[in-house]
């Protein structure tokens, strides 16, 4: 008898664990873009209370970049749709610039006019050195 109460216990413990577990919003799959960055708090706090004015969460971050003290404006998009940037670059004045990407150059440069060498370097072979 004990042994079956043992038993029904280990299941109930080992069923216990298989709730389904709770995924905040920061865990889903999302783009954050940065839709501005300032030097005043005010003009920060400014931009966060006009995009949660036109549906969007945002937030203010801070960062120090060579010496310079910035208050950068964030929003995290979960769900994109077609004129999501369109919108953000509305209301912010700005094109928004999507973290964690480096922003594209307007004028591109071929290997060749930038002095650079077509093709990289071969590597010296490990018998070589």
């Amino acid at each position: 008898m004990l042994c079956r109460a043992l038993i029904l216990l280990s299941l109930l413990l080992a069923l216990s664990g298989c709730a389904e577990e709770t995924v905040y919003d920061w865990q889903r799959p999302h783009d954050t873009y940065q839709v501005g960055s300032f030097s005043k708090a005010q003009n920060a706090d400014a931009l966060k209370a006009k995009l949660i004015q036109n549906g969007f969460e945002s937030r203010v971050e801070t960062d120090i970049k060579n010496g310079q003290f910035t208050l950068n404006v964030l929003v995290d998009v979960y769900d994109a749709k077609p004129d999501t940037l369109s919108r953000l670059e509305q209301i912010a004045g700005v094109r928004p610039l999507l973290r964690g990407k480096t922003p594209t150059r307007t004028t591109s440069k071929t290997p060749a006019a930038s002095g650079a060498p077509a093709t990289p370097p071969a590597a010296i072979p490990a018998s070589g050195i």
